[in-house]
């Protein structure tokens, strides 16, 4: 189930929707990704049950939550994840919060940015979303210029707004892409 693409490396991947009975693979990736990096604001201390993702992912039917998964088949686990969250009030219900992961052995290969434009594109589809908007921790360079080559702008940066388990403060650029179809006013 799902679509078999090859990173640039020449590795395989699974790729598909999140499915109802993924909430284990979703937290276990979620936790590896969190304890990988101090560059996102997963972290291992404050992770949500694996019922509270299955929940999230019984959503997707109804519009509710979107996720995308990579899958190592010869592990059967998430590498990767691109996830967005539409709006859950009526005057930002056009906007889609982005979360993008990718694992650090598939970094590098081409996963994310496959993942990225995946996800744009069928969030291109949904008439209801007009606009995706993401956090960018600083420090997470990588991530930011892959943000802006796809068409992402930085937007505003929060000073000392997210204070890692150490005590440091750090700040966060707001990024955010328009992908409506102009039938609004005030674009």
């Amino acid at each position: 189930m799902g679509e078999m693409i090859q990173v640039r490396d020449g590795r395989e991947l699974i790729i598909r929707s999140a499915i109802p009975g993924d909430g284990q693979r979703v937290y276990d990736f979620m936790y590896a990704l969190g304890d990988s990096t101090d560059r996102l604001l997963t972290h291992p201390g404050d992770m949500r049950t694996v019922e509270q993702y299955e929940s999230s992912i019984t959503q997707i039917a109804q519009g509710g939550f979107y996720s995308l998964c990579a899958i190592d088949p010869e592990t059967d686990a998430i590498v990767g994840n691109a996830a967005f969250y539409p709006g859950s009030r009526v005057k930002i219900a056009h906007a889609a919060g982005m979360v993008l992961g990718v694992l650090p052995q598939w970094q590098g290969c081409g996963l994310g940015v496959w993942l990225l434009n995946r996800s744009i594109e069928d969030m291109r589809k949904n008439p209801k979303i007009l606009r995706l908007d993401l956090l960018v921790m600083d420090g997470n360079d990588h991530a930011k210029k892959m943000y802006e080559r796809v068409g992402f702008k930085v937007e505003g940066h929060r000073e000392k707004a997210v204070r890692q388990p150490s005590g440091e403060l750090c700040g966060e650029y707001m990024m955010g892409m328009w992908i409506g179809n102009g039938n609004t006013t005030n674009e």
